[in-house]
């Protein structure tokens, strides 16, 4: 087991959250990704669930916010690593918030409303969220996927691991690798 995994996956989700490219994520790289899933879906802005899941992006941010130690407005790459690293961020906290906005996102993914979704659902959400590469998609409902389909609870599963895994078998290790 090795922590390299872990590590890993906190780099990847710092370039996927640093949406704009410039070398740090703020409240603008929040609110596109959030905007980018309600447009993938089709969703009206004003629609209650379309605000909910804005409101779960932005209570990532709320907390994530207080690891701009040097408070310029913007979270940099090594700021958000030793947030990480320091415990600052802590596991449990930032899960609930993740679990809280993945959760919306796949209700909205889910629109027969049977309490799955497929492939192409779990890559609409990447893709709203930033991850226009497929093989991310794929590769992640590959790792999650049990029978065809994913549900909350394997999802849910996955996005526990993701900061967590010391190992490229354990759930969420491979959430956004795209190998």
């Amino acid at each position: 087991m090795s922590d390299r995994v872990r590590l890993d996956n906190i780099d990847r989700v710092f370039a996927i959250l640093n949406v704009d490219g410039d070398g740090g994520i703020s409240k603008d790289d929040f609110t596109s990704m959030a905007g980018g899933v309600v447009r993938e879906f089709g969703l009206d802005a004003d629609s209650p669930q379309a605000r909910r899941l804005v409101g779960g992006y932005q209570d990532i941010w709320d907390y994530l916010r207080g690891a701009d130690v040097d408070a310029d407005g913007v979270v940099g790459a090594a700021e958000f690593r030793e947030a990480h690293t320091s415990g600052w961020v802590t596991t449990e906290v930032l899960v609930e918030r993740w679990e809280s906005a993945s959760r919306r996102c796949f209700e909205a993914a889910d629109d027969d409303g049977d309490g799955y979704i497929d492939l192409e659902g779990l890559a609409a959400i990447y893709r709203g969220g930033g991850v226009t590469d497929r093989k991310v998609a794929e590769a992640a409902f590959g790792a999650m996927d049990v029978d065809g389909r994913l549900d909350w609870a394997e999802l849910s599963a996955h996005v526990q691991g993701l900061f967590t895994a010391t190992d490229e078998s354990a759930k969420g290790a491979r959430m956004v690798s795209g190998d």
